[in-house]
């Protein structure tokens, strides 16, 4: 193990180990200088991964609840092998979780974006349903407002979109840049004067405490036991078609602008979920480009780097296709070509190059319900 502790950072990680069926810990040191890790085993006192760059891993993919794809594992992270690290590192970084209430769908690509200028990084994110017993365990705090009927009744059976947001500060973070509950008091510049209506209709709910954010977060993104009863994703399956929005693209803050982008392009999602793709099950979805796309590994190594958001699409015009109107929004395979092309499309906006191009989505009308499939049904297990 070279290299002082003023070059790298040290972290506890977690793999399960599915064919031994255990949770294996690992020192995991990251050295910022050249962008490397390695991973020791504690339980065998050796070297497991040797120094090696990993695409996509940088010093702030490192948090506690990060989930890192490394050579062919999800490694999460628990906590922070030395003291110097947690100094370093964790200060003031803090957990929260907050709700985008039920609104226009380019406000709540607008909202996102606030939050990643604003030093809060998505890192869950699931649209569920809501039930009065949702609502009043998550609003537990409000029971006795006054307003808490029309909030419930506004609410209730409503979609709204989870988050668990990660930055330094993030309760208090969230609470500043969010504003007063009346969107007529708010500090101008905050989310509920710019967007918010009313008390009720006021855009987003953020947790009041870390405390109740841990609380939230553990009931908004129950464990899999939990998740066929409780806030399950809203899938219809229905003339719909798949939208993910690519590792990178998340990393870089642009889910906001490819939801106005969707919205603009007169769609509605349906679902929608954050998933980490093991590599196995991005080589798996990519298949029918293996052999045909040069791409191919790229592609599958991209959908593995990190987070990435997958959406049921469905057209607001029934009468048309959703999967053949949504490819023509989407644009080109290749960025470049899109802003030749067509311009206004999601792929020449957002998108970098053919592997790093923003967005997914399915290519043929028949494989839009495959794929929605595939990943709200079969990965959700």
């Amino acid at each position: 193990m070279e290299g002082s502790y003023k070059d790298k950072y040290s972290f506890i990680g977690e793999w399960y180990d599915n064919q031994a069926s255990l949770i294996r810990r690992f020192n995991v040191f990251y050295y910022p200088t050249d962008d490397t890790l390695e991973m020791y085993d504690l339980k065998l006192r050796k070297m497991f991964v040797r120094r090696v760059k990993v695409d996509g891993i940088k010093l702030d993919s490192f948090y506690i609840g990060a989930t890192l794809y490394i050579l062919g594992r999800l490694i999460k992270i628990v906590g922070f092998a030395c003291e110097d690290t947690r100094q370093k590192l964790h200060k003031d970084v803090q957990v929260t979780f907050s709700i985008i209430k039920p609104g226009p769908l380019n406000i709540i690509g607008k909202i996102l974006t606030f939050f990643h200028e604003h030093g809060l990084r998505v890192t869950k994110m699931k649209m569920a349903q809501m039930t009065h017993d949702d609502v009043n365990f998550i609003f537990r705090s409000m029971l006795s407002d006054p307003t808490f009927p029309f909030l419930s009744e506004f609410l209730g059976g409503k979609h709204v979109y989870g988050l668990e947001l990660v930055g330094k500060d993030a309760v208090a973070q969230c609470a500043r840049i969010v504003g007063d509950n009346d969107p007529l008091k708010a500090e101008p510049g905050t989310i509920r004067a710019l967007y918010g209506v009313d008390p009720v209709r006021n855009c987003v709910y953020c947790s009041p405490s870390a405390e109740s954010g841990a609380e939230d977060l553990e009931y908004f993104f129950p464990p899999p036991p939990l998740r066929s009863v409780r806030l399950r994703l809203t899938a219809t399956l229905s003339n719909c078609t798949l939208c993910i929005v690519k590792p990178h693209a998340i990393r870089e803050g642009k889910l906001g602008a490819a939801i106005e982008g969707i919205d603009e392009g007169g769609f509605d999602i349906t679902a929608l979920n954050m998933f980490i793709v093991e590599n196995v099950n991005a080589a798996e979805f990519y298949e029918v480009y293996k052999g045909i796309v040069p791409e191919y590994k790229g592609m599958v190594e991209e959908l593995s780097s990190g987070p990435c958001v997958a959406m049921e699409i469905v057209c607001r015009d029934k009468s048309l296709n959703t999967a053949v109107e949504f490819r023509k929004i989407v644009g080109p395979s290749d960025p470049e070509i899109a802003r030749l092309l067509r311009p206004n499309t999601l792929r020449a906006k957002l998108g970098k190059t053919k592997v790093q191009n923003a967005v997914h989505c399915s290519d043929l009308p028949e494989d839009g319900l495959l794929e929605v499939e595939y990943f709200f049904k079969i990965l959700d297990l």
